[in-house]
């Protein structure tokens, strides 16, 4: 009898059966000891909630489980292919539109001669206001040397002026340090082209200089390619549309402002011609 009531168990186990029993005795009475109803209420209240809020989580848990249904299964599945299948249409209108800028430029430069060409992607830019310096994603393991000229599907980028295994740099004709020799394609006179040095706004256009004292057939609309004269870049690559003549009043000549045909704030693949023959 001793070893009965040294074992924890056992004493826990009797000690809750005897309050089920009172607890059953009072919800069975009259109620006529209310006191002790409350008591023992108040000591099994809180086991009660507990367990209340145990079972109530169990259940919705397994509510949860097995009130997912076929059609939310479904549903689920459609959701992650339509997630995909928009993913793959902004994929596809993205080769879209880069096989048309590869093609564009593939047909210009066909138009140009037969030179040999480097095509390379644009991964860098200047962080100057004219942009003027643009790093691609091809180098001297590609055969692309210094001094090489650069174009894309719109006319003249620039030519290399740094030089890694893999990576170049080209120095846009925009940049106020270059010169290109180049003529009116309408009258085919001579002149030199500049970029134009603005330290406030971002400028892509150039300056025609050198022009015969008396041309005065230049108009805005007029058509500036390169000449080929020098051998820096070959003939006929297209720079840009005049926008405005001007007369120079301290050499009385005659310049012109030209807008240059490359968007150099977008663009994205370039040709480096690497061998045009030693033209000009």
């Amino acid at each position: 009898m001793k070893k009965l009531f040294t074992n924890k168990p056992v004493v826990i186990m009797v000690i809750a059966v005897v309050f089920l029993l009172i607890l059953a005795f009072f919800s069975a009475g009259s109620r006529t000891i209310p006191w002790v109803e409350s008591a023992v209420g108040s000591v099994f209240r809180p086991v009660q909630s507990f367990a209340a809020k145990a079972s109530n989580g169990i259940v919705g848990f397994f509510g949860n489980l097995f009130d997912t249904t076929d059609a939310d299964l479904e549903n689920a599945r459609l959701t992650q292919e339509l997630a995909l299948y928009e993913q793959l249409k902004l994929d596809q209108a993205e080769l879209i539109k880069e096989n048309e800028r590869l093609r564009s430029l593939l047909n210009y430069s066909g138009s140009l001669g037969d030179y040999a060409y480097v095509t390379a992607r644009v991964i860098g830019k200047s962080s100057g206001i004219w942009f003027d310096t643009i790093t691609l994603n091809a180098g001297r393991n590609q055969g692309v040397e210094l001094g090489q000229p650069v174009i894309c599907g719109d006319g003249l980028v620039g030519k290399v002026t740094d030089l890694g295994a893999s990576w170049c740099k080209v120095t846009a004709v925009i940049d106020s340090t270059m010169t290109v020799a180049v003529m009116v394609e309408r009258t085919r006179d001579n002149c030199m082209a500049r970029g134009i040095f603005s330290a406030t706004n971002a400028v892509n256009d150039l300056e025609l200089y050198y022009l015969p004292t008396d041309l005065t057939d230049i108009v805005p609309g007029d058509v500036i390619i390169t000449s080929g004269i020098g051998g820096g870049y070959p003939k006929g690559i297209r720079v840009g549309v005049v926008e405005e003549v001007v007369l120079d009043t301290d050499s009385s000549g005659t310049n012109a402002i030209v807008a240059t045909s490359v968007d150099f704030l977008h663009i994205e693949e370039v040709m480096v011609i690497t061998d045009f023959g030693g033209e000009g």
